[in-house]
């Protein structure tokens, strides 16, 4: 039996503020303010535990067959793949790093995971958007190349003012990993004013997220 390792992680969509993003530039996707964000206490089996047993070692970079990257299959079907399953990947590197922390948790908080979370087993992939993380999980592949889904190739990535939706070419970017830390109260309203000086810390909501 595979030990049970807790890890205390924060999850994060990649559009987090995308409403606030639009006000510079219109981006397409779900308009979240600053609330895509959430932290938990994730129960399970470590990652590099479990490919371990089926013969790859702690700390592989790249197996004898090629393979690099570590793909995750939901039993969720989704639109955007043409009504297949939702799927993403990370290297295998971080895969295999016991020190990455990434589990196959089936817990959330000391409890079993509820359906909304990924029950019964899902990814926890700390130090990168939450995309990364797939719930519902079903399969889990050793590939050579990155996950070739739709939310890897064609989205969740990063390109420069420049480009637009006449002329992105998505094949330029890499799928987009870790994610600069960001704070925000979010208990006041924009129109508010506090005087200079101590607050009183109850009277603030502070989310965090956490990068490698």
């Amino acid at each position: 039996m595979l030990p049970k390792y807790s890890v205390t992680a924060t999850l994060q969509c990649a559009g987090n503020r995308r409403t606030a993003m639009s006000k510079i530039k219109t981006v397409k996707g779900v308009g979240w303010d600053v609330s895509a964000i959430g932290n938990a206490i994730w129960g399970g089996a470590k990652l590099s535990d479990v490919l371990e047993l089926v013969g790859i070692p702690k700390l592989t970079s790249v197996t004898r067959f090629g393979g690099r990257h570590v793909e995750f299959i939901s039993v969720d079907k989704c639109k955007e793949e043409n009504g297949g399953p939702y799927k993403a990947s990370i290297p295998l590197s971080q895969a295999t790093n016991p020190e990455a922390d990434v589990l196959l948790a089936y817990e959330m908080n000391g409890e079993p995971l509820n359906r909304d979370h990924g029950y019964p087993l899902r990814v926890v992939v700390p130090s990168v958007i939450g995309a990364r993380s797939v719930k519902w999980l079903e399969d889990i592949n050793i590939i050579a190349e990155e996950c070739q889904g739709l939310f890897m190739q064609k989205d969740y990535k990063m390109f420069p003012p420049s480009v637009n939706w006449d002329n992105i070419d998505w094949s330029t970017r890499r799928p987009q990993m870790d994610f600069p830390v960001q704070c925000v109260i979010c208990s006041l309203e924009d129109v508010s004013t506090v005087k200079p000086g101590k607050q009183d810390q109850e009277r603030f909501a502070v989310q965090t997220g956490e990068t490698a």
